[in-house]
């Protein structure tokens, strides 16, 4: 079913390392093979895993008995607080509801409160009355969701300084990766491990999700925290206000992002495969790493993983060639915009139904391709 560009139809492309692969040939695919599940920055393109996520839900979360941790930023973080609610599916559907029908006056870019007032919104449809309380003592989907805060932290989140920070964070990070660790520090929170009590979290409790690059803060993710944690993962600097209200947790926090875009996939973590639903064929680190083709995961991070994408042949199915983005907001009328989501979530459904066969059928091994050298 493989060809050589990496496409295993002409609208999914599966890709694994080596040991995930082997795994996958040897096993199948079942719930419990999976440790870990990254959910990526990237706004409006989720819209194309509208229905892969449903899969997800039916195949990786609903049928699983070992826990698996979930990580996001942004709205990879806003996908996985419907995955770890006691109906995901219902989550979902309010989730696509309110992030599809969010509107916005005129044709100009709004003031950043107003967008942080929107996603505010959001995401107090997509939790409703227990989702925050449903997230924090869910004892299979351990959620983990990230945020970055600037290390000379002066609780700036617009202005001449503040877009020098940025300025010079974006130079810093073309000489390499590393150096981004001089400007930001990840904060990540996480919820408490299973057997562990969650009447009183506390911040020295250590998940299995370790990092080793960038300085990062641990926090428990307790109620309280739910909401303002997603929001501050999903603050996109100078479009969006900082977020300064997480409750015992200091500083501005912006969209986590700025350090995990896509992730880098160089963490420890649990037992089990990782499995990565993307956007598109391509991996992008972190989120300065936008415009540097040569900026990608190092091989050796990627042996667990198994990414599922929709191709490129796909994506240039798609009205205007490409995935949504934030810039349609901008680009159509209101009116407009959601009947052309629509279409497009209606038009990735096939995604879905792919994956979904592959799964049933036991064929998904077959479908492997190797990551991009």
């Amino acid at each position: 079913m493989a060809t050589a560009n990496g496409r295993t139809t002409n609208n999914l492309v599966i890709r694994a390392g080596a040991r995930a692969a082997a795994r996958l040939r040897a096993e199948g695919f079942h719930a419990d093979l999976f440790g870990t599940l990254v959910g990526a920055s990237g706004g409006a393109k989720w819209i194309v895993l509208r229905h892969l996520d449903t899969v997800l839900i039916d195949r990786l979360i609903l049928p699983r008995s070992t826990p698996i941790d979930a990580i996001g930023s942004s709205i990879g973080s806003f996908r996985h607080a419907c995955f770890a609610q006691a109906e995901p599916h219902a989550a979902l559907d309010r989730f696509d509801s309110a992030y599809v029908e969010q509107a916005y006056e005129g044709t100009v870019q709004p003031p950043q409160h107003v967008i942080s007032e929107a996603s505010n919104r959001i995401l107090e449809r997509v939790l409703g009355d227990k989702g925050a309380e449903e997230i924090c003592s869910n004892r299979l989907v351990r959620s983990h969701v990230v945020a970055a805060r600037l290390r000379k932290d002066r609780g700036l989140d617009r202005g001449r300084h503040f877009k020098l920070q940025l300025g010079t964070s974006a130079t810093l990070n073309v000489l390499s990766r590393r150096l981004l660790a001089r400007r930001f520090d990840r904060i990540l929170f996480h919820t408490e491990e299973p057997g562990t009590s969650t009447k009183v979290p506390t911040e020295s409790a250590k998940p299995f999700l370790r990092f080793a690059d960038f300085e990062t803060h641990l926090h428990a993710l307790t109620p309280d925290r739910v909401r303002s944690a997603l929001l501050a993962s999903g603050s996109i600097p100078l479009l969006m206000e900082g977020v300064d209200t997480v409750p015992g947790v200091p500083g501005m926090l912006f969209d986590g992002g700025i350090i995990d875009y896509h992730f880098d996939f160089g963490f420890r973590r649990r037992k089990g495969l990782v499995l990565f639903a993307h956007f598109f064929d391509r991996i992008v680190p972190g989120w300065f790493d936008k415009p540097l083709a040569w900026r990608r995961p190092r091989p050796e991070a990627l042996e667990d993983v198994l990414m599922v994408a929709p191709s490129d042949a796909f994506i240039a199915s798609l009205p205007g060639g490409k995935v949504p983005d934030r810039n349609d907001f901008l680009a159509f009328p209101t009116k407009e915009r959601i009947a052309r989501w629509r279409g497009i979530t209606e038009q990735c459904r096939v995604l879905a139904d792919e994956l979904d066969e592959l799964i049933a059928t036991n064929r998904i091994a077959e479908a492997v391709v190797p990551f991009r050298s």
